[in-house]
């Protein structure tokens, strides 16, 4: 083997790894995109279950549904696009979150409307944050970044939906 060989295969082997390497950054920033939106379909879930109010109720309802769409959708693109395998759930901090606020509700017997749309929007942000900030991410496959912003716009639009009831 002569030497301009096997500096050849050296440094396609080093730009493999490379590439490889800022794959899976990318990857490691939609898994935390996808851990969030688990735990904010479980916020709203649990919201839901704990809610009075029959308008906000339905509407926590319909944005767990769709937050469980949009994870099975991040997920099939994580592994198809990305080829690594998707996270299953959510943070742990995020279930302490969910019990600090199901037993602020128990305390307020589930009438303080605002606090819940606060709460919402306080997890809500740190969603939108991750989702920005893999967006950002100048490693990151247009097709996944696309998809990322699609998903992001719907994110805003049901935070914003919040507000309305």
């Amino acid at each position: 083997m002569s030497s301009n060989t096997a500096t050849g295969a050296l440094a396609s082997q080093v730009a493999s790894d490379e590439a490889s390497a800022v794959r899976r950054k990318a990857a490691e920033k939609c898994q935390l995109v996808l851990e969030t939106l688990y735990d904010s379909h479980n916020g709203y879930k649990q919201c839901a279950a704990d809610c009075k109010d029959t308008a906000m109720q339905m509407l926590f309802e319909k944005i767990a549904s769709s937050r469980a769409d949009l994870i099975s959708q991040l997920s099939n693109v994580i592994q198809v696009d990305l080829g690594v395998e998707p996270v299953k759930s959510g943070s742990a901090i995020a279930a302490a979150h969910r019990t600090w606020i199901d037993v602020k509700a128990w305390f307020t017997d589930g009438r303080d409307k605002q606090a819940i749309v606060t709460e919402v929007h306080r997890g809500e942000e740190v969603l939108i944050k991750f989702y920005e900030s893999a967006i950002e991410d100048t490693n990151l496959l247009a097709k996944v970044r696309d998809f990322l912003q699609e998903q992001l716009k719907t994110v805003k639009e049901q935070n914003a939906s919040v507000d309305a009831i």
